[in-house]
């Protein structure tokens, strides 16, 4: 089922921000295309972007007192605030109302929709796979979720891809049919109820064992994956520090080609050395002699005979030899049998093979061979000798750079931690790998459990145990299909998810290249989180782009779902040469763009967003009372207004003329 989700707008009264009423609608009652508002730093952007975050995802009902407390309006002893955000779904309304109480420090939440209002957070069913705390950070944006999406800890970009694409509903598929599964044995016993239960012990036991086997491993890949990363920015920064001086620079070059010209040596007379140790004769005279030997036995014996088995027996099937006599039947008999006592046509092929091999090999000489082989390990071994030198002279220079510049040594010391990081994560997910050969299944209840780390022998005891269960509830067959049904489920889990991610990354890639067509800046792949190719981070800016392009990349694919999109800080950490890029970019993310923004974000990226509206552009400013030549400014506009402690005025000019990027005092 598609959806389409706008903010209609919302009111916010005694929180942290000022007082404010946002409505954004326009004449006839729809949604603005885009609606930009002006806020200086400190007046309460961050919070009213909290504030929309926690009605959308409903995150709030479990807050503690002190989470509660940061939104009580500074310098008030009063004890209620309340914040209302207005939504339209798929033509129908839906009204989230956070009522907070400071003295009890909770926040309650009311929703309305439908035939009436719900003492809970209780959106639609149809908005729920969106109204989480996870998928909500995806169309409230900021800079710090922008980081998040290249951050496997914090953002899962993954799912926000197989929700948009109702990927999930594959996995969803999956549990329905394992909890179907469950319900349809769950009454079922044994003949032998002792036996029956012990079984569907030990299986749960095998279950919760892989279950944590595998986060166990994947926790390690995680963390070997970063050390790794890093371990190669590292080696780049080391290199780097050693070749900021000049002669050192110059030494360290020659050094290094010196050893990669012998390690190019070593490995190419390495491999010649092992060709010829393939060949027996090679290794001993004795061995040559031998050979030599078993081919004079063969020509001795008359091996292989100038007549072949197949002879005789086409032989038996004529009715009259070749000397002229008839065969009969007894004859034929006679005749077939005696060709058994020669060999076939395929023999004596591989015995003339084998004649023809030992002659081409071995040669006229037993010693040369060997000699040709002692000859070639001489030169490996010069070759090793003269490659440990070389290595050991960069290695010096190493060395002497690390005693004379500590910012080399502070590059090395962290390198040399990174890789013995690095060896640890290997180190432990060895006993992850592979199969466990000491666990016997026939005899699966004397396994000592927490002694097993491979998941593919976890499985397999899951998969055994789990018809050994079924044997005794009788239902062997139903688990035949029903693994065979979450297999399906599994790989076109599997299959969907990797084809879908691979287009998004490289349709991605295509917009970052336009949008930062002089940086070398690309996604690598979509695993969790965005991985860029090469590097773990680019600059604030560059991050910023990289999330737009991924957003926008995402939205547009995506043909079932309209979300709004609202973005805190557009602009304000990208370049002036993007801006206006980014600027024609943003609009088109979604149906409905709403920008919380400062006045020095204005220049190169709103005429970049007024070029791409494709419908009127609402314009809000608001600011606290305290600013006594704004206010006076505000005061003269027809459409300013006042609350407690603020003022908001709609409209392009007040819009374009207001500078302040942070409120004074």
């Amino acid at each position: 089922m598609s959806t389409t989700m706008r903010i209609l707008g919302w009111k916010a009264k005694g929180l942290r921000c000022p007082d404010h009423e946002i409505n954004c609608r326009d004449e006839q009652g729809r949604p603005h295309g885009v609606t930009l508002i002006q806020m200086p730093n400190g007046t309460g952007k961050t919070t009213t972007l909290s504030l929309l975050r926690a009605a959308l995802s409903g995150n709030a009902r479990h807050f503690d007192r002190s989470e509660v407390l940061e939104y009580q309006k500074r310098a008030s002893d009063k004890p209620n605030g309340s914040f209302e955000l207005a939504l339209e779904y798929n033509t129908k309304l839906l009204t989230i109302i956070m009522e907070f109480d400071f003295d009890a420090g909770r926040i309650f939440y009311r929703s309305t929709h439908g035939p009436g209002q719900r003492n809970d957070f209780e959106p639609p069913r149809e908005l729920l796979p969106f109204m989480n705390e996870k998928f909500v950070n995806f169309y409230v944006f900021d800079g710090e979720l922008a980081e998040a999406l290249l951050d496997a800890n914090e953002t899962h970009a993954e799912e926000a891809v197989e929700t948009l694409f109702q990927v999930h509903l594959l996995q969803d598929i999956e549990f329905k049919i394992e909890k179907y599964w469950q319900k349809m044995t769950q009454n079922r016993t044994a003949k032998d109820v002792r036996g029956y239960t012990r079984r569907r012990n030990n299986l749960a036991a095998w279950s919760r064992r892989l279950k944590k086997v595998r986060a166990e491993k994947t926790s390690l890949e995680k963390e070997l994956f970063d050390h790794t990363q890093a371990l190669e920015i590292q080696h780049k920064r080391y290199h780097l520090e050693i070749s900021k001086e000049g002669e050192r620079a110059h030494q360290k070059q020659i050094a290094e080609q010196a050893v990669a010209d012998s390690t190019r040596r070593v490995e190419e007379t390495s491999k010649g050395v092992l060709d010829q140790m393939r060949n027996p004769h090679a290794l001993s005279p004795s061995i040559a002699k031998r050979m030599l030997e078993f081919k004079s036995g063969l020509d001795r014996v008359k091996l292989p005979e100038s007549a072949a088995r197949e002879f005789f027996e086409e032989l038996s099937e004529e009715s009259e030899c070749i000397c002229g006599r008839p065969i009969d039947g007894e004859i034929s008999i006679h005749i077939r049998k005696r060709a058994q006592n020669y060999l076939g046509s395929d023999d004596v092929s591989v015995l003339n093979d084998i004649k023809s091999a030992v002659i081409d090999a071995v040669g006229d000489s037993l010693e040369q061979p060997e000699r040709d082989l002692d000859q070639n390990i001489g030169v490996l071994s010069r070759q090793i000798k003269q490659l440990n030198s070389e290595e050991n002279t960069r290695d010096e220079i190493d060395r002497a750079a690390e005693i004379a510049d500590p910012e080399v040594r502070r590059a090395k010391e962290y390198r040399d931690d990174l890789m013995k990081r690095v060896s640890d994560a290997e180190s432990k997910l060895e006993k992850y790998e592979g199969k466990d050969l000491s666990v016997q299944f026939e005899r699966i209840e004397t396994v000592h459990l927490q002694q097993v780390y491979s998941p593919e022998t976890l499985s397999e005891g899951v998969r055994h145990l789990e018809e050994k269960v079924a044997e005794a509830a009788d239902t062997l067959n139903m688990l035949r299909k029903k693994n065979i049904l979450r297999a399906i489920m599994q790989d076109a889990h599997r299959s969907a998810s990797k084809a879908i991610t691979e287009e998004i990354r490289d349709e991605t890639n295509q917009l970052i290249a336009k949008l930062l067509p002089h940086n070398d800046i690309r996604i690598e792949s979509i695993k969790g989180c965005l991985r860029l190719l090469g590097k773990r981070r680019g600059s604030v800016g560059e991050t910023l782009s990289v999330g737009y392009a991924f957003l926008s990349t995402l939205f547009h694919r995506s043909k079932y779902h309209e979300l709004p999109f609202v973005v805190d800080s557009p602009a304000n950490p990208i370049d002036f040469d993007v801006r206006d890029t980014i600027g024609e970019l943003v609009p088109k993310l979604s149906g409905q763009f709403i920008a919380f923004m400062i006045s020095s974000e204005r220049e190169r990226f709103l005429s970049g967003i007024e070029k791409a509206a494709e419908s009127k552009i609402q314009y809000v400013t608001m600011f606290r009372k305290g600013v006594s030549h704004l206010e006076t400014a505000a005061a003269s506009v027809s459409t300013c207004e006042q609350t407690a402690d603020g003022f908001r005025v709609t409209g392009r000019e007040f819009f374009n003329e207001f500078q302040l990027d942070k409120e004074e005092g």
